[in-house]
């Protein structure tokens, strides 16, 4: 699968042997290929979201990690965010500051619908879990209401997935789960643990 998608991915950045190859697929599923000369390095997979927050001033940290801040519109901060940067490669040479449009996608690892939201759900959460607990990792916990469900399939695989528009707190995410695991619907409230790939577009201008 790799092999296959490494051959029709999308360049984004190249440096001597080093490359980073974004594939997507016809469902919206991505994999970021890292590649040194012929040898894959990194996979991460993600999805094709449309920007749903404002980010700012990303900062790489060791082992591929991203931290930065998730801002209003009056530049006001919401939450901080561990994350892995699909741009990542392109960050460091970007004039500073690094601000704009960002989608926030969360690959859930634990995902429970707790409730039916009736107007506004009160108490919505989005935290950071792994770099700022002494460990380093792109994870998160948050609590969402489900503003529109798509339910889709890898074009290579057949492999189907839920992908969910989330309202978290100030900003809207984009929640991606193995089909039926579990069944999602509009107006479902949700609590997710999973991790997190952002991606600023840009940064590819």
């Amino acid at each position: 699968m790799v092999a296959a998608a490494r051959s029709e991915a999308e360049t984004i950045a190249k440096d001597g042997e080093v490359g980073v190859h974004v594939w997507t697929d016809v469902s919206g599923a991505r994999l970021i290929i890292t590649t040194e000369g012929d040898l894959v390095r990194a996979v991460t997979p993600t999805f094709y979201a449309a920007p749903g927050a404002v980010i700012s001033e990303p900062q790489a940290v060791d082992g591929g990690l991203v931290l930065a801040e998730l801002v209003n519109d009056q530049d006001e901060v919401i939450t901080e965010i561990a994350c892995q940067l699909e741009e990542l490669a392109l960050l460091g040479s970007a004039p500073p500051p690094v601000r704009g449009p960002v989608s926030v996608v969360v690959l859930g690892n634990s995902t429970q619908v707790t409730g039916r939201a009736d107007g506004a759900a009160p108490g919505l959460v989005f935290e950071p879990t792994g770099a700022y607990s002494r460990s380093t990792d792109a994870v998160a916990h948050l609590t969402g209401v489900v503003l529109a469900v798509e339910r889709r399939a890898v074009g290579r695989t057949g492999q189907a997935f839920t992908a969910a528009r989330v309202q978290t707190d100030g900003f809207h995410v984009t929640l991606c789960v193995p089909a039926g695991k579990p069944e999602l619907t509009t107006g479902d409230v949700v609590e997710v643990d999973g991790y997190v790939v952002v991606s600023i577009p840009a940064l590819r201008a």
